[in-house]
């Protein structure tokens, strides 16, 4: 049996017969992720060019030990041969939708949850999930460099210099948190958890933040408004934050966004302060 026929063998048993894949994202080399639709559901479907799918699949089951809201993917079927993963589609709508629309209700709600799920996973330490460590955020930081242009490679490589202290890895983090990973429905569903790892909430936060700038940037709107609302929120149900360690963990993601997007105007907005979206009461 050939590879493609093995994965429609395992999508036919899941989700009924007349299976098709509609493709949600694809990096070439890396990771596809398609959704499945069956006669008797639907299911996220994740191909890895490498052999990532077992080591996915124990981080995403280990989660299901949290609390009930973020609603999480469920592992369906794993196939490590095959380097596929299949797991259930979290509904709602994307948090990108609510941030541009000036939803300040619906970026409370996620921020809410985000900061509660912090809390929740204080101290623990699910087994298959590793600290993602300050010099291990730095290693994925120079390999970005190392493929963007040699006047931004070394611009972001000379500005990172800075950024470089060790940090502490109290909890469960997303690790690549932005925008779309949230999404909003009945309740907050939280998706893409193949990074998830142990480390400081403040990576989460910088990350999101980051990100909200650059959408910010892209759609001509000002998204400061809606989340003050988040990061609000999040204060309110969420660990401590430490504004500095936020601010450093902002200007990390700043830097991987420029050399993603080839964006070296993002390299200005590290001269900002992250106390203009988190206000003066982050830390107590």
């Amino acid at each position: 049996m050939t590879a493609a026929a093995g994965v429609e063998a395992v999508l036919t048993r899941l989700l009924g017969g007349a299976v098709r894949l509609e493709t949600l994202k694809d990096k070439p080399g890396r990771r596809r992720t398609s959704r499945a639709v069956g006669s008797a559901g639907t299911a996220i479907v994740k191909f890895y060019a490498s052999g990532r799918a077992l080591d996915v699949a124990a981080r995403v089951a280990a989660l299901q030990g949290g609390p009930s809201e973020p609603v999480l993917p469920r592992v369906l079927a794993v196939d490590a041969a095959m380097h596929v993963v299949a797991l259930s589609e979290v509904p709602g709508a994307p948090l990108r939708l609510a941030l541009l629309a000036g939803d300040a209700d619906g970026c409370a709600r996620a921020g809410a949850v985000l900061g509660s799920w912090h809390r929740a996973w204080w101290g623990r330490r699910p087994s298959p999930l590793r600290p993602h460590t300050a010099e291990r955020e730095l290693e994925i930081l120079r390999a970005r460099a190392a493929s963007a242009g040699a006047a931004l490679g070394a611009a972001v490589r000379h500005r990172a210099m800075s950024l470089a202290a060790p940090w502490q890895c109290p909890t469960v983090v997303h690790r690549d948190l932005y925008e779309e990973q949230i999404l909003l429905g009945d309740r907050v569903g939280l998706i893409d958890l193949d990074d998830v790892a142990l480390g400081p909430p403040e990576l989460d936060i910088g990350n999101l933040v980051a990100h909200v700038e650059l959408l910010g940037v892209r759609a001509g709107v000002p998204l400061t408004g809606p989340l003050r609302a988040l990061l609000a929120a999040y204060r309110r149900c969420g660990p401590v934050l430490d504004r500095a360690l936020a601010a450093r963990c902002r200007r990390l993601a700043l830097l991987r966004l420029a050399c993603i997007h080839d964006a070296p105007e993002l390299l200005q907005r590290l001269r900002g302060s992250i106390a203009t979206f988190m206000g003066a009461t982050v830390v107590g």
